[in-house]
């Protein structure tokens, strides 16, 4: 159609008036920015066929914002702010680092077969991959995730009985 700068400055008014409809009054800015990014990907989708430009870009920069404020507010719901009081720990090893602890961490390989108890010891003190694992023992990555799976069958019956 025309070139974008002369078309942005042309909807400009038409974008605040569609922010300003919708009530928003934090992160403007950010919310022209896709409207913009709207006008810019309606004038690269405009069929003539189907009426005018103004009207398809009206509706399409509105439906952006829409989606946009639906998104942040999806977001805000979700994800609420954690009071450092309530992150307060009490001992200095959480459960987590507990378990993996290297003492603690030998007790689970009892019951393990020689090649569950490399795939775990490689995986979570080694650090490495599936893929890894297999050139390290010279055998398929299909032989590694076999160990993986029955290991980790092993471990959930192991955790599930030492916790009733």
């Amino acid at each position: 159609m025309e070139d974008f700068s002369a078309l942005a400055t042309k909807f400009t008014p038409m974008i605040h008036h569609i922010i300003r409809s919708l009530s928003i009054y934090k992160n403007k800015d950010e919310y022209y920015q896709i409207g913009l990014i709207a006008l810019w990907e309606s004038n690269e989708n405009f069929n003539k066929e189907y009426g005018q430009f103004h009207n398809y870009a009206y509706t399409v920069i509105k439906g952006r914002i829409l989606n946009e404020l639906k998104r942040h507010h999806k977001y805000e719901t979700r994800n609420t702010p954690i009071d450092s009081a309530t992150l307060e720990i009490k001992d200095p090893f959480s459960k987590l680092e507990e378990a993996f602890a290297i003492d603690n961490f030998l007790h689970y390989t009892e019951g393990l077969t020689l090649n569950q108890q490399r795939w775990l010891l490689q995986t979570y003190l080694g650090n490495k991959t599936v893929t890894e694992i297999a050139e390290i023992y010279q055998v398929t990555a299909a032989a590694v995730k076999s160990w993986r799976n029955s290991a980790l069958r092993k471990l959930k019956k192991q955790v599930i009985f030492h916790c009733k």
